[in-house]
Formats: structure tokens, sequence, C-alpha cells
């Protein structure tokens, strides 16, 4: 029967001794990983129902780690939340997902002192649902997608086969695991038997060093924002040899990021993929893919793309919503919905729009609504106007993405005041924090006395977008 983490037992009896996972000054062997996950699991049990929800609202990574594997292998459902999440989001979100358990950084200590002996476990299968994640929704409510276990073993699958990572490789995870892309990062190395060394605070140098200090090679999961800034600290302390993978999502891979890197990771083969998180992977650019400028990869081992509609599929060339179909693809919504989101005879859209040229190669030309991609988080604009307009003194906000060679797209606001000061923009920042999640906060803000409109009533982003952009513009 095969689920996520079931050839754990299997590494230990293998390599007992050997580093499992790290964190900072903790080290995990797989003989600890394994005992720690038995008492875990033996103390969810009694706590949470079959198929039951287990809320992981966790900072410290390895707890999540933990807490991520025991619910995948009991055959609960690991609900992954962000601690950061102000209290009003949290408590709505956890109203909606009404959960068998909450752990929390308090409770986890609790939770792992009781392990009581509850008898035989019967482990899921691959159609069994595992994990829900979070992912941004137009009306502010984050929607909770959620995936099977066959659907992350064909991801690893893919992986392996697709990237070539060594079994002796170590797995170097920049960041918090509530990125989507970090977690998969580290869930997957772990799940393959590989040593998975997490840096909880990005800090390029602390990666480097992480990076550096693999005697049998590294591998890195990172946003193209974290490879920029790692290049950059890269370029001062010297290059680093034994990188053998890098991977990045999360945002368009800048050239000129790519070539940077690749003069500090000489050794190192640079993959792009681009997927949601609802579809995994869709495309995958590698290093001898000679994938012209602007474009994302060809499609992904085991995933069809078309353009169009899958009953009228538009001809090479043309652009229209992008298509997928593989065994990748998530189970449904466990909250929320989305607008964009459709399925239709096995085929999925989550309304990014593109076209494919005559080799298969992928460019994105939009998205079907306002979604803006910064630092490889994904931010509704509708979810920040509507807390800038709950401010007694904004009339009018609008929330744009601009480009940025570093994030991709940086988020700034433009907005109609009833009365403006010097401190204006620094009012609005601190009523954003307290509102929003650090990466959902405007980074500038522009008073303005009229908003341009379009012929329908409606602010003009396009115009607003070429008077930001212009050489004259100013706050």
């Amino acid at each position: 029967m095969a689920f996520v983490g079931d050839r754990l037992e299997q590494f230990a009896t293998d390599f007992p001794e050997r580093a499992a996972l790290t964190c900072g000054p903790k080290r995990l062997s797989w003989q600890d990983l394994v005992r720690a996950l038995d008492s875990l699991e033996r103390a969810l049990l009694p706590r949470t129902g079959d198929t039951g929800r287990v809320v992981l609202r966790l900072r410290d990574p390895v707890a999540l780690l933990l807490g991520f594997f025991a619910c995948a292998r009991t055959g609960r459902i690991a609900v992954v939340m962000d601690p950061d999440w102000p209290d009003a989001q949290a408590g709505s979100t956890l109203a909606a997902v009404s959960p068998d358990l909450v752990v929390t950084d308090r409770t986890y200590s609790e939770l792992v002192a009781s392990s009581p002996d509850v008898g035989t476990q019967v482990r899921p299968g691959a159609e069994n649902l595992f994990y829900a994640g979070f992912t941004s929704g137009s009306s502010g409510q984050p929607k909770a997608y959620v995936r099977s276990h066959g659907s992350w073993l064909d991801s690893f699958e893919l992986s392996s086969t697709s990237f070539g990572i060594a079994p002796d490789s170590r797995v170097v995870i920049p960041g918090q695991l509530t990125h989507s892309l970090h977690l998969y990062g580290a869930v997957c190395g772990l799940a393959g038997g590989q040593e998975v060394a997490i840096v909880p605070r990005f800090d390029p140098r602390s990666v480097l060093g992480a990076l550096s200090g693999s005697k049998t090679g590294a591998v890195l999961y990172a946003t193209p924002t974290q490879l920029h800034l790692i290049a950059e600290a890269a370029r001062h302390s010297g290059s680093v040899e034994n990188v053998r993978q890098v991977l990045a999502s999360g945002a368009k891979w800048h050239d000129a990021d790519r070539k940077a890197l690749r003069a500090v990771f000489p050794e190192a083969q640079l993959f792009e993929f681009y997927g949601a998180s609802e579809t995994s992977f869709i495309t995958i650019s590698g290093p001898e893919d000679r994938t012209p400028e602007g474009s994302v990869g060809r499609a992904a081992k085991g995933v069809d793309i078309l353009i169009g509609e899958p009953r009228n599929p538009a001809p090479t060339g043309q652009a229209g919503p992008v298509w997928v179909r593989s065994s990748l693809l998530f189970h449904g919504y466990l909250t929320g919905a989305s607008q964009v989101t459709r399925w239709q005879e096995g085929w999925l859209t989550v309304g990014d729009h593109g076209r494919l040229d005559a080799d298969g190669f992928l460019f994105l030309t939009g998205r079907e609504n306002r979604m803006i991609v910064t630092s490889g988080l994904n931010v509704y604009p509708e979810e920040v106007e509507t807390v800038l307009a709950s401010h007694p003194n904004v009339l009018e906000a609008v929330v744009i993405g601009l480009a940025d060679p570093v994030r991709g797209e940086r988020l700034e606001a433009v907005v109609k005041m009833t009365a403006a000061t010097e401190e204006t923009a620094m009012a609005l920042t601190r009523f954003c924090r307290d509102r929003l999640a650090p990466g959902k906060v405007p980074r500038a803000f522009h008073v303005r006395e009229t908003l341009p409109m379009t012929a329908g009533g409606k602010p003009d982003i396009q115009q607003l977008v070429a008077d930001l952009t212009s050489p004259g513009a100013r706050a």
C-alpha cells in the first residue's frame, strides 16, 4: 500500500545513524526520526478520527515536518496554516476547516509527551487525501486545496526522473515550510531517503553555508527572488562547487539571474518549473532544453497541455486559457472556491493564459484574474484593497503589481485620501501589517487626488501602471 512516508522505516534500518533532518542546532538521524514519528502517531490517533483534519500552525520546521508525516502515515489530513496570519483571518479559516485538532508550538510538546498504546495502525492508500494547503482567495478568505497521496507520489517520481537527484544528496530548504515549494522539497527529500537541511529564516549566507557543508553534493529548492539574493552573497564569499541541482519556481526566473547563478554554482544543473498548488508540475525548463527567452519550458513528463478549451483547442501560437491533464492534479477545495478554477472532462485550468509554440514551449501571457505573484507568493489585489478601504481616511484604493527584477512583481497601492500627510504611507503600512500577512503589505503607497477611470466607471488599472512606470513618475 503506497503512501507518503511509506519507506521511512526502511531508511532507519539501512542507515540508522545517518542524518535525516537538520535545522540549526537540531539534528535527527533516521532512527531518531522514525522514533519521534511513532510517538507522535500514537498521540494523534485517539484525538482524531479516521481521515480527520489536523491543523498544523507551527513555526518550528522540524515539528511541522514530523506533524505532517504523522498525519500522512495515519490517514489524517495535515492542514498547514501560516502561524503569522492575523487572528481574524486565522479564526475564520479555522471555523471553515472545522479541524479535529489544532497543533501549535505551545501544544506540540504536550502532544509529543503523551503517546498511548493504540495497537496496530491502518496505513492509508494512494487514493486517500492527506494534505491541505492554502492559496489566496479574491474575497480575502484563503482557499484550502487538498491533495491525495497518489498525486504527490507521482510528483516525487517525476522529480526523481526529471531532475536526477542522487540518493545521497543534501536537500537544502531556505525558509519556512508554509511556502508550498519549500514544503514539497522537504517532504520529497525525506520520502526519497535524502538528508534535508532547513534554514528556517532566509539568510543568503546561512543558505550558502548549508550548501557548502554537504560532502556528497547539494540540491537547492528556492524562488527566483531567493536565488537572486543568494547569487549576490556568493559573489562576495566565493563560488560553491558541490551544488548539483538548483530547482526554481514561484515566479518567472529572469535570464540575467540565471546567468549570475551559473557563475557562483558552476557545477549545478539549473531547472525552472511552472505549476500551481492545484496542478503540481506543468512545465519544466532544464539545462539541455534550449528554452526560448520568456518561456517557462515544455510539458513535464506525463503532463498534457492545451490552449483554448478542451473541446476546441486553439491553434499553435494563439493565446488562451492554459488547460492541464495529469495524475498530479489536486482533489478539490476543502474550503473556499475559485471562479477561475474549472474542470472539464479530466482537464483543469486555474485561470492562467498562455500560448504554445511549434516546439511545445509554453509562454504565459496573463491571468484570468488580477492575481499578482510577488517573491513566489500569490496575492489577490482585491484582498489588500478591501483592507485599505476599511481605513477611515481612505476613499479609494487600487493595488497593482509592478515589474521587479528581484521579486518578479512588486506590490504597490494607489490611494485617494480624505486628508494626506507626510506620515500617510507609514500609517497605511502599519494598518496593513496589523491585518495582512507580511508578503501582502504594499511596498509603496501613492496618494492621488483623483484616480483615472474606465468608461465603465472602474479604476483604470492599465493607466495607473503606465503613470507609475513613466520616466517622470513620483509618489
